[in-house]
Protein backbone atom coordinates (compact mmCIF):
# COMPACT_ATOMS: atom_id res chain seq x y z
CA UNK A 1 0.00 0.00 0.00
CA UNK A 2 1.34 3.41 -0.69
CA UNK A 3 2.06 6.00 1.38
CA UNK A 4 -0.71 8.68 -0.23
CA UNK A 5 -3.40 5.83 -0.44
CA UNK A 6 -2.67 5.30 3.56
CA UNK A 7 -2.28 8.63 5.00
CA UNK A 8 -4.40 10.57 2.24
CA UNK A 9 -3.23 14.09 1.58
CA UNK A 10 -6.49 16.55 0.53
CA UNK A 11 -7.10 20.35 0.25
CA UNK A 12 -9.80 22.55 0.02
CA UNK A 13 -11.47 23.04 -3.03
CA UNK A 14 -14.34 25.69 -4.30
CA UNK A 15 -16.20 24.66 -6.88
CA UNK A 16 -16.25 27.92 -10.10
CA UNK A 17 -19.72 27.13 -11.23
CA UNK A 18 -21.99 25.94 -7.87
CA UNK A 19 -19.22 27.56 -4.76
CA UNK A 20 -19.66 24.56 -2.84
CA UNK A 21 -16.77 23.43 -1.04
CA UNK A 22 -15.45 20.19 -1.23
CA UNK A 23 -12.35 17.76 0.01
CA UNK A 24 -10.26 16.62 -2.55
CA UNK A 25 -6.31 15.85 -3.96
CA UNK A 26 -3.60 18.22 -3.95
CA UNK A 27 -3.40 16.85 -7.74
CA UNK A 28 -6.74 18.83 -8.42
CA UNK A 29 -7.98 16.06 -10.29
CA UNK A 30 -10.92 15.59 -8.91
CA UNK A 31 -14.71 17.00 -9.38
CA UNK A 32 -17.37 18.92 -7.24
CA UNK A 33 -19.44 15.80 -6.00
CA UNK A 34 -22.67 18.29 -6.64
CA UNK A 35 -22.29 19.77 -10.02
CA UNK A 36 -19.36 17.37 -11.58
CA UNK A 37 -17.83 20.36 -12.54
CA UNK A 38 -13.84 19.00 -12.84
CA UNK A 39 -11.46 21.35 -9.76
CA UNK A 40 -8.82 23.29 -11.15
CA UNK A 41 -5.72 22.67 -10.61
CA UNK A 42 -4.06 25.59 -8.35
CA UNK A 43 -0.66 25.76 -6.91
CA UNK A 44 0.15 26.54 -3.47
CA UNK A 45 1.05 30.01 -3.34
CA UNK A 46 4.87 30.52 -2.66
CA UNK A 47 7.59 33.17 -1.53
CA UNK A 48 10.03 34.80 -2.72
CA UNK A 49 13.43 35.59 -1.38
CA UNK A 50 15.86 38.07 -1.64
CA UNK A 51 18.97 38.18 -0.14
CA UNK A 52 21.80 40.92 0.27
CA UNK A 53 24.86 42.00 2.04
CA UNK A 54 24.48 45.20 3.57
CA UNK A 55 28.33 46.03 4.34
CA UNK A 56 29.51 42.45 7.08
CA UNK A 57 25.74 42.04 7.26
CA UNK A 58 23.16 39.58 5.62
CA UNK A 59 19.53 40.37 5.13
CA UNK A 60 17.25 37.86 3.39
CA UNK A 61 13.66 39.36 2.56
CA UNK A 62 11.34 36.72 2.60
CA UNK A 63 7.68 37.77 0.94
CA UNK A 64 4.71 35.40 1.63
CA UNK A 65 5.35 31.96 3.28
CA UNK A 66 7.50 29.52 2.34
CA UNK A 67 6.07 26.01 1.76
CA UNK A 68 7.29 24.66 -1.08
CA UNK A 69 10.77 22.55 -0.18
CA UNK A 70 12.37 23.82 -3.16
CA UNK A 71 12.19 27.33 -1.93
CA UNK A 72 13.24 26.05 1.87
CA UNK A 73 15.98 24.20 0.29
CA UNK A 74 17.05 27.53 -1.84
CA UNK A 75 17.26 29.66 1.54
CA UNK A 76 19.08 27.10 3.28
CA UNK A 77 21.91 27.01 0.51
CA UNK A 78 21.62 30.72 0.32
CA UNK A 79 22.19 30.95 4.35
CA UNK A 80 25.07 28.53 4.22
CA UNK A 81 26.63 30.57 1.58
CA UNK A 82 26.57 33.67 3.87
CA UNK A 83 27.57 32.19 6.78
CA UNK A 84 31.02 30.70 5.07
CA UNK A 85 31.38 34.40 4.65
CA UNK A 86 31.78 35.13 8.07
CA UNK A 87 29.24 37.92 8.50
CA UNK A 88 29.00 39.91 11.40
CA UNK A 89 24.90 38.96 11.78
CA UNK A 90 21.97 38.03 9.48
CA UNK A 91 18.53 39.19 9.27
CA UNK A 92 15.08 38.16 8.38
CA UNK A 93 12.29 40.39 7.17
CA UNK A 94 8.90 38.71 6.86
CA UNK A 95 6.59 40.54 4.32
CA UNK A 96 3.33 39.44 4.17
CA UNK A 97 3.69 36.39 6.15
CA UNK A 98 0.88 34.80 7.60
CA UNK A 99 2.96 32.15 9.34
CA UNK A 100 5.95 30.37 10.01
CA UNK A 101 6.03 26.67 9.27
CA UNK A 102 8.31 23.91 11.60
CA UNK A 103 11.08 24.00 8.81
CA UNK A 104 11.12 27.64 8.33
CA UNK A 105 11.74 27.90 12.52
CA UNK A 106 14.05 25.16 12.82
CA UNK A 107 15.87 27.07 9.85
CA UNK A 108 16.02 29.82 11.91
CA UNK A 109 17.01 28.38 15.19
CA UNK A 110 19.99 26.52 13.54
CA UNK A 111 21.48 29.54 11.97
CA UNK A 112 20.89 30.99 15.26
CA UNK A 113 22.60 28.83 17.19
CA UNK A 114 24.94 29.13 14.23
CA UNK A 115 25.77 32.37 14.70
CA UNK A 116 25.55 32.47 18.24
CA UNK A 117 28.96 30.38 18.54
CA UNK A 118 30.71 32.86 17.24
CA UNK A 119 28.63 35.59 19.71
CA UNK A 120 26.74 37.08 16.43
CA UNK A 121 23.15 37.92 16.20
CA UNK A 122 20.36 36.94 14.05
CA UNK A 123 17.37 39.46 13.69
CA UNK A 124 13.86 39.10 12.78
CA UNK A 125 12.22 42.30 10.96
CA UNK A 126 8.22 41.53 11.33
CA UNK A 127 5.44 43.74 12.00
CA UNK A 128 3.02 40.40 10.99
CA UNK A 129 0.96 39.19 13.80
CA UNK A 130 0.89 35.75 12.85
CA UNK A 131 5.00 35.86 13.03
CA UNK A 132 5.34 37.23 15.78
CA UNK A 133 2.48 34.91 17.28
CA UNK A 134 4.98 31.99 16.07
CA UNK A 135 8.15 32.76 17.34
CA UNK A 136 6.17 33.87 20.81
CA UNK A 137 4.63 30.34 21.06
CA UNK A 138 8.54 29.24 20.79
CA UNK A 139 9.74 31.40 23.09
CA UNK A 140 12.10 32.61 19.94
CA UNK A 141 11.14 35.67 20.97
CA UNK A 142 13.61 35.45 24.14
CA UNK A 143 16.81 34.41 21.79
CA UNK A 144 16.27 36.63 18.92
CA UNK A 145 16.33 39.79 18.27
CA UNK A 146 13.00 41.01 16.61
CA UNK A 147 12.63 44.44 15.63
CA UNK A 148 9.21 45.83 13.66
CA UNK A 149 10.43 47.58 10.71
CA UNK A 150 13.94 48.20 9.03
CA UNK A 151 15.04 51.51 10.49
CA UNK A 152 15.04 50.22 13.97
CA UNK A 153 17.35 46.70 12.29
CA UNK A 154 19.67 48.94 10.61
CA UNK A 155 19.60 51.44 14.16
CA UNK A 156 20.31 48.53 16.22
CA UNK A 157 23.52 47.40 13.75
CA UNK A 158 25.19 51.08 14.66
Amino acid sequence: MRDEDQFPTVRFHKCKTCGNVYTGSLTGDDACPACHTPASRQPLPGSQIESRMEGSHALFTITGNVYKIQELEELRSQINEVIRQEVDSIAFAFLKSSFLNSSTINLLVKTMQTLSIHGKPTFIITNEAEVLESLEMMDLDRVMRIVPDMEKYKASLT
